[in-house]
């Protein structure tokens, strides 16, 4: 977590610094603060944005108005500083500035200007920021951070449309980066009348992998279908390796979301099931689930008058979706609503709700039900006791996932932390039964993994019969692996012996009773021995 907090007084005021504490693994309470930035100045417009690696290390990217005085471009503009500092487990790295030019001045601290870092796997990551040209109008822009190394200052949004130069700022901007590098900004460009956009509308622009010939520029901006118009929100973004991405904002007093991918480009918006949002022009977050679907938030209500909260929308990938509104105890206008989202599809919310003196900061999560996963059993017969299923993670970020074994479609044992079991033979029998897994998270989802067969041998079994006279046939049979010719070996009880067969046909030189001993052994290594009792006459 960061925060600006004041760490000292100073000649004429306080001294206000950005600082930082960890939660540990399986902590219960966070650690001691660590500062990142000793002087944020005033601490007014910072807006950190923070990105987290799984082996905890991070990068934090926030903006210092410096409060020097400037000639502004623009009126009301500030004079400030997009920095950017890194964690690796001990003290933060000294803070370096991203923004290219320091001398010119940038638009007011909005809330959707704020600078953004985002991290994929393998610490890929990319930091963007609004900064505007020499002409004076405000474009986002975008570098990769490569460890220790700024990459170059790169524009992502767009410079004309319609074969027209574009002087309409770009005033709120989203930012994703896949797990393997990729990055999505998606930009909304304002528009005003006599302008070629004439009212606001969103731009999406592709920067692909570092590891990519392609990966040194953005591919270029392109308009998204139905993204316009007045009350546009400001944009959110996800994106997966696939190229697949999901887009959300609230249009007037709908919230709405796109998906599209590299091949097709974005769908046209669709609203979403839900409550309608609570303010034109209201931001909204997204989540992709990479199987499919995802998760949409949104400040909404039941209506213009009512008490507000967050409208949630979450589509699993199987086509089906589920809504809600949710809300603190402190019931009223929802504001600064973030979301943090897994590669599953699961996100967590936060927000602020309530009126000034009364804030609460409220959380919630959104989950869905394990991943799918695989099922693997041994492709051959096997004894009961070596009949081991086993099984790919269901973990997911609500973590605490718990298995089943389900023999021909009743569960036989639960409470499986391992990926793999050994069923109690006693619960097998012979032949072939079919075994899945039901994995259950800690919210009590559930996800039933395909079906695999295991296929139970059973002991090889030998028979007798009489034929005419003083003539016996011994057969040696095994219907599941089958009988091997080579361990069979028969004794018939009158000191003659045969082996190497599975039929036998033997003549006694006289009457009398006799045991036959029948020593087997099937393909799944059972053995076994019968002893047939004859009488001959």
């Amino acid at each position: 977590a960061v925060w600006v907090t004041s760490i000292a007084s100073v000649s004429g005021g306080v001294q206000r610094a950005l600082v930082s504490s960890t939660l540990a693994p399986g902590a219960s309470s966070f650690g001691e603060p660590f500062i990142v930035d000793p002087n944020v100045s005033e601490g007014e417009g910072v807006d950190p944005s923070l990105a987290l690696a799984a082996n905890g290390d991070g990068l934090v990217t926030y903006r210092v108005v410096t409060g020097r005085t400037i000639t502004p471009l623009r009126p009301g503009d500030v004079l400030a500083e997009i920095r950017i500092a890194r964690y690796e487990g001990g003290p933060w790295s000294s803070p370096e500035r991203v923004n290219r030019n320091p001398l010119l001045s940038m638009r007011a601290p909005s809330a959707g200007n704020g600078p953004q870092v985002a991290l994929g796997r393998g610490n890929q990551a990319v930091v963007a920021w609004q900064e505007p040209e020499g002409d004076g109008a405000a474009r986002i822009w975008a570098r990769r951070v490569f460890g220790t190394t700024l990459g170059l200052a790169l524009q992502a949004s767009p410079t004309t449309y319609g074969g027209q130069p574009l002087t309409d700022e770009a005033d709120a901007f989203a930012l994703s980066v896949s797990p393997y590098g990729a990055a999505k900004v998606v930009s909304r460009v304002e528009g005003v009348p006599g302008t070629p956009l004439v009212s606001p509308r969103l731009f999406v622009n592709t920067l692909q992998p570092s590891s990519s010939s392609a990966g040194g520029q953005f591919s270029g901006s392109e308009p998204l279908p139905g993204a316009s118009g007045g009350g546009l929100g400001a944009p959110s973004v996800a994106v997966d390796d696939q190229g697949d991405y999901r887009i959300a904002f609230t249009a007037g007093p709908a919230a709405e979301t796109m998906v599209g991918s590299e091949q097709s480009g974005a769908t046209v918006p669709e609203v979403p099931l839900g409550p309608a949002a609570t303010a034109s022009g209201a931001g909204a977050v997204t989540a992709l689930n990479a199987e499919g679907g995802g998760v949409t938030a949104w400040p909404a209500g039941r209506s213009q008058a009512a008490p507000s909260g967050v409208g949630v929308r979450e589509d699993f990938p199987s086509g089906a979706a589920q809504a809600a509104l949710v809300s603190g105890g402190q019931l009223g206008a929802v504001s600064e609503l973030s979301a943090g989202g897994s590669e599953s599809g699961e996100a967590l919310l936060g927000f602020r709700e309530g009126a000034p003196g009364t804030y609460e900061i409220v959380g919630e999560g959104v989950t869905v039900p394990p991943p799918a996963f695989s099922v693997e059993t041994p492709r051959r017969w096997v004894r009961p006791q070596d009949a081991r299923v086993t099984w790919t993670s269901a973990d997911d970020a609500t973590g605490g996932v718990t298995y089943a074994l389900v023999l021909d479609g009743r569960v036989v044992q639960r409470g499986i932390h391992a990926l793999s079991v050994l069923p109690d033979p006693r619960l097998l029998g012979a032949g072939v039964r079919h075994a899945q897994i039901l994995a259950t998270d800690a919210a009590g989802q559930q996800t039933l993994s395909p079906e695999g067969e295991l296929k139970i041998d059973a002991p090889p079994v030998a028979r007798v019969r009489h034929r005419r006279g003083r003539t016996v046939v011994v057969r040696v049979a095994d219907g599941q692996s089958g009988a091997l010719p080579g361990a069979t070996a028969v004794s018939f009880g009158d000191g003659r012996r045969a082996r190497g067969r599975l039929t036998f046909h033997h003549t006694y030189s006289r009457p009398g009773r006799y045991l036959i001993v029948v020593h087997m052994r099937d393909g799944a290594g059972e053995q076994a021995t019968a002893h047939l009792r004859v009488n001959v006459r």
